[in-house]
């Protein structure tokens, strides 16, 4: 008699779907994806007996012939849950096969906020049914087409505007800006991550999209004048069942900073390519520098020397938090990460007044609805300032970063160039700049936010304070609350001078 031949029985290699090999026979898969390693560990199914066991393994073997294997890790690690569960309601029950009650129980056992769980397992559930290969009971096939389940809430983070994981307020990114250009300026930002973290916050992508992004994604071309324009063509995701990364391409203008910035590191990444004989319009536009390529070769469709998702993602979130940002909301420092970024370019969009089919083009999203949380909450990022409140708030933003000086007995004295501002009479010197360069920014109101200003202890910068809050107030009254808010943190900064020469006026009273 003979006997049927399982998935597990031979030893024939199967191909996932971006077309890697893999051994089903074993109970521990390394699968390369565009997006990193994707992992799965069958000895570990808790409460699973050895024919439940090999089942799982034979469905999943199926199921990664036409599935992103990322997804199907997630699902992996959503069944592993639910046979804990069982295990742990019956410690003594070895499971041979899943039933509708054991299903019915898992989904009683969840909270509201994680009925959504109870969606996964269907999901995965229903495909394993669709391979043949058993495991799952009678009653089971017969109540999953009708089980009702819950979707995972979606935007709570944004319309709370919670500080810790929602998108960051005007004054708050206007923050991480003027670090990270303050960082790159002093040289603790290498160009590379610099020109990484330009397109993290202008375009907002996910880290997979940066990680994917390739020197021939960068075209540029020169209008009728000489300038010149950059299209940066970005791999599309999640734009539907299993269509995987770079099939897909959305062409984003960026700016002649940013497209500059590219420029710059194309030439870092030319001499990457050249060192590991890759074609440089097939390198990746951010190489994996820490390891040796071949370690690196996320799969052999030509993402050689591409870094993984993960890698992109912790290189982001290290940068944002060495730059030590503190928070006006929380006074302490902000927690920073490349999600909330992207929530913020969505938060913005819609502040501005922009529909959501505009939002949901910046945000690369497949269907409008994802877009709609944004322009439902449309939150006030523009808070009313006045005097008492900037004074409260200044040293919380901590946008002063320059040092204050004594007034020299003569303005004049020295080589450093004297800072004035206007008052009804004439030009009254408030400090000195300690570049000694050309600086072509708009003095003094870019002077209070720059480490290089030495502002002097007296109370002109109270004048200043005074004129800036009216000017709000008088913008807030005639146009857009954007346009108001435009000089927020120069107005936090001059608070902060402000209160620290009110400091040293009563010590010096002492």
């Amino acid at each position: 008699m003979s006997k049927t031949k399982t998935v597990a029985d031979t030893r024939t290699l199967v191909r996932t779907i971006d077309g890697v090999m893999f051994d089903p026979a074993e109970w521990y898969w390394d699968i390369p994806t565009p997006l990193g390693h994707v992992t799965f560990n069958f000895k570990y199914l808790p409460g699973a007996g050895a024919s439940l066991r090999q089942k799982v393994k034979d469905a999943f073997a199926v199921l990664l012939r036409a599935n992103a294997p990322e997804r199907l890790r997630r699902l992996l690690v959503r069944l592993r849950a639910f046979l804990k569960f069982l295990s742990a309601e019956h410690p003594d029950r070895e499971i041979d096969v899943l039933t509708a009650v054991d299903l019915e129980n898992y989904g009683a056992s969840l909270s509201m906020r994680h009925q959504y769980f109870l969606r996964q397992v269907k999901w995965i559930l229903v495909s394993w049914a669709k391979t043949g290969v058993g495991g799952l009971s009678h009653d089971l096939l017969l109540f999953l087409p009708v089980m009702e389940s819950r979707s995972h809430e979606v935007g709570a983070a944004v319309r709370t505007m919670d500080p810790e994981t929602g998108p960051l307020t005007d004054i708050e990114y206007e923050s991480v800006v003027a670090a990270l250009r303050d960082a790159f300026a002093s040289g603790k930002l290498s160009l590379p991550d610099y020109a990484l973290m330009v397109l993290a916050i202008a375009l907002g992508p996910r880290p997979s999209q940066l990680a994917l992004l390739k020197v021939k994604d960068l075209s540029i071309s020169q209008r009728d004048d000489g300038s010149k324009v950059y299209i940066l063509q970005v791999t599309r995701l999640k734009q539907g069942k299993n269509i995987r990364p770079r099939t897909l391409f959305k062409a984003r203008e960026l700016s002649t900073a940013a497209g500059g910035l590219l420029e710059q590191q194309i030439a870092v990444v030319t001499n990457w390519s050249e060192r590991n004989g890759i074609d440089l319009a097939e390198a990746p536009m951010f190489p994996s520098i820490t390891r040796s390529l071949p370690k690196r070769c996320i799969m052999p469709s030509g993402l050689e020397g591409h870094q993984g998702t993960k890698a992109v993602s912790t290189k982001i979130a290290r940068v944002l938090r060495d730059l030590r940002v503190f928070s006006v909301r929380t006074g302490a420092e902000m927690v920073l990460f490349q999600t909330r970024i992207r929530r913020t370019l969505g938060s913005r969009a819609a502040a501005e007044g922009l529909p959501a089919t505009v939002i949901a083009d910046l945000m690369d999203h497949s269907w409008v609805d994802s877009s709609l949380v944004y322009i439902e909450s449309r939150p006030e990022m523009i808070e009313r300032i006045d005097k008492a409140l900037a004074l409260k708030m200044a040293p919380l933003a901590h946008a002063f970063s320059g040092t204050l000086r004594y007034r020299p007995y003569l303005d004049g004295a020295g080589g450093e160039k004297t800072i004035h501002i206007e008052s009804l009479d004439s030009l009254e010197a408030i400090g000195k700049c300690g570049k000694l360069d050309f600086c072509g920014l708009a003095a003094p109101l870019a002077c209070y936010t720059c480490s290089y200003f030495n502002p002097w202890l007296d109370d002109n910068h109270e004048t200043l304070l005074d004129r800036l809050l009216t000017e709000r107030e008088e913008l807030l009254a005639m146009c857009d609350a954007r346009m108001a808010s435009v000089n927020d943190r120069t107005i936090l900064a001059v608070a902060d001078v402000v209160n620290r020469c009110r400091e040293a006026a009563l010590k010096g009273a002492e």
